[in-house]
């Protein structure tokens, strides 16, 4: 009885089996740090888009920054006399998004501010800000 021997795949498909790990490994760590690289606040600041009032000593400001060609980040601040600024939300819209526009409302609900962000075809974001008593549930 002789025994068979399984033919060896040629050489160079070993070496490409075998980088071809590491070459993907680098390639996602290269668009991971591109990605978060281009949205550092200092490389990509937000600049100042727009400020409603919306009740007395109650404004809200829309920002905006554009660090990625295909993406625009919006955010939404509560802006109380006295006080810091406070983030409500973000936002990042895609290219064909911005075309398309994304209206916004600012109220204040129960003593609180609201962000309504309306987006064609992907139905309405709402932002709240805070309960100073403590934590709100997510919507």
């Amino acid at each position: 009885m002789t025994k068979r021997r399984i033919p060896m795949p040629p050489r160079w498909l070993l070496v490409v089996l075998g980088v071809l790990p590491a070459v993907l490994a680098v390639g996602i760590f290269v668009f991971i740090a591109r990605f978060q690289l281009a949205h550092d606040e200092a490389r990509c600041p937000f600049v100042e888009r727009e400020t409603r009032d919306v009740a007395s000593g109650v404004r809200v400001r829309e920002d905006a920054r554009r660090c990625l060609p295909e993406i625009e980040e919006h955010r939404w601040l509560v802006l109380r006399d006295g006080r810091d600024p406070l983030e409500l939300g973000r936002f990042p819209l895609e290219a064909e998004q911005i075309a398309a526009g994304f209206p916004w409302s600012a109220s204040v609900d129960d003593g609180r501010a609201v962000v309504t962000v309306t987006n064609e075809g992907r139905g309405d974001l709402v932002f709240r800000e805070p309960d100073p008593a403590g934590p709100t549930a997510p919507e």
